[in-house]
């Protein structure tokens, strides 16, 4: 099966996402609904503590990222509850994200290089151009899935 790759700099870095998004699922696939949702670290903040409770930071963090490039372009935000009680969920919630940051991409697979480095994002804790906005969020996902890694070698 040929793999079917998205076109531009947007699309390659999207891939790479998934890609990083598909490590992640992959490893809560290997939790029981307990593990995943077992305080394991209590000296972090709440974000921090749990499997879950990564996940779910990186789900809502996922959205806030598309959220913030929908606001430059001036298209509709979405603000969604989100909830996740075991890996299930975890895994459809992860998807729901990465639709979302797709369906943001749709119409910007193409752009230019000077159009990437000049589309300047604001957010609440610091100012990104549109490459770097995506780098930070395939970044994010990479270092919370070591972050769920260490976790649970440290507690085992």
């Amino acid at each position: 099966m040929t793999k079917k790759y998205r076109p531009g700099a947007i699309g390659a870095m999207t891939d790479e996402y998934e890609k990083a998004l598909n490590e992640l699922k992959l490893l809560l696939q290997t939790l029981s609904d307990e593990t995943f949702i077992e305080i394991k670290n209590n000296s972090v903040e709440e974000d921090f503590q749990s499997a879950r409770n990564i996940t779910l930071h990186v789900v809502r963090s996922g959205f806030g990222y598309a959220n913030y490039i929908r606001k430059r372009f001036g298209e509709k935000v979405s603000h969604q509850e989100i909830k996740i009680e075991n890996t299930k969920e975890a895994i459809t919630e992860l998807d729901n994200m990465f639709q979302y940051t797709v369906d943001t991409f749709e119409d910007k697979w193409v752009l230019t290089d000077e159009e990437l480095l000049s589309t300047i994002i604001k957010t609440s804790w610091s100012t990104y151009d549109l490459e770097a906005i995506i780098e930070h969020a395939i970044v994010h996902v990479l270092r919370h899935r070591l972050q769920i890694e260490k976790l649970l070698v440290k507690n085992s």
